[in-house]
């Protein structure tokens, strides 16, 4: 009798792991955590810190409040990436299927074990623009290059106009009195240590280039391997990989490779 009754509750433990499943975001809502993170319907919720998360809305939220990094890993479009977050999302999220969620396991296992350490990446925000134009910006509370060097800053980030404004205004206060000279530039050290991430963001909504995703990734590279592998026409600001005609004429050569090696079967 006993024997049957730890069977059966074996049985049930099984039955209960079976049941934990991925959680996915059925529909967003304003002003909730997850839309101020920049995600979507259908994203799928992988990962916590660094490894597979399987379970429950609540335990989700008992993380969230608890833990001090607050990393989720999402799934989209065959695609994972990592995201920073300050507590719960605030919206509701419903279970995967079991059927989708076997194969996502394998696929998230796979994921984790080539995942570095999470503690030496950087939050980074994309935008959008058109013609599958993107511009990736580092998000940091103060900028010392920013604060010491604005003019080098503004050159870095090819800020032009702000910088050509910079100079005529250093010049015309030069012509006025060295104080006023003095005083401007303890003015702008000051607002460019804590201004600079609105500058570049307001440099990106001014170019009509819109909020697209945020990221948590390793470097800019990385996340723009990211976006790449999301839309494979997209083209940077700041380019550090390959521009897409190169993807775009490696795929034509693999297709005439195997229109070639149907012509030899045949």
């Amino acid at each position: 009798m006993e024997e049957k009754r730890n069977n059966k509750k074996n049985d049930t433990a099984d039955t209960n792991k079976n049941e934990i499943s991925f959680l996915k975001i059925d529909k967003l809502k304003r002003g909730s955590h997850a839309l101020s993170l920049l995600l979507r319907n259908e994203d799928i919720i992988v990962g916590f810190n660094g490894k597979v998360f399987r379970g429950s809305q609540k335990v989700l939220n008992q993380n969230l409040n608890i833990e001090e990094n607050k990393i989720i890993t999402i799934f989209r479009k065959e695609i994972f990436f990592n995201l920073k977050v300050n507590g719960p999302l605030g919206i509701k999220l419903v279970e995967v299927a079991n059927d989708e969620a076997d194969d996502l396991l394998i696929k998230t296992d796979n994921y984790f074990k080539n995942i570095k350490d999470l503690n030496k990446y950087k939050e980074f925000e994309v935008y959008k623009g058109k013609k599958n134009f993107y511009d990736v910006i580092e998000v940091l509370d103060t900028s010392l290059l920013a604060s010491l060097l604005p003019f080098i800053w503004f050159y870095h980030h090819r800020l032009y106009s702000p910088l050509l404004l910079l100079i005529a205004t250093f010049l015309l206060l030069s012509s006025i009195a060295w104080w006023l000279v003095l005083s401007a530039w303890v003015i702008i050290t000051i607002y460019m240590s804590k201004g600079s991430m609105s500058l570049l963001r307001g440099y990106c909504l001014f170019h009509e280039l819109k909020p697209y995703m945020k990221i948590y990734a390793e470097s800019n590279k990385s996340v723009q391997e990211t976006v790449r592998s999301i839309d494979k026409k997209s083209n940077y600001r700041f380019p550090f990989i390959d521009p897409p005609m190169n993807i775009e004429e490696n795929e034509n050569d693999k297709i005439l490779e195997d229109k070639d090696l149907k012509t030899t079967q045949v």
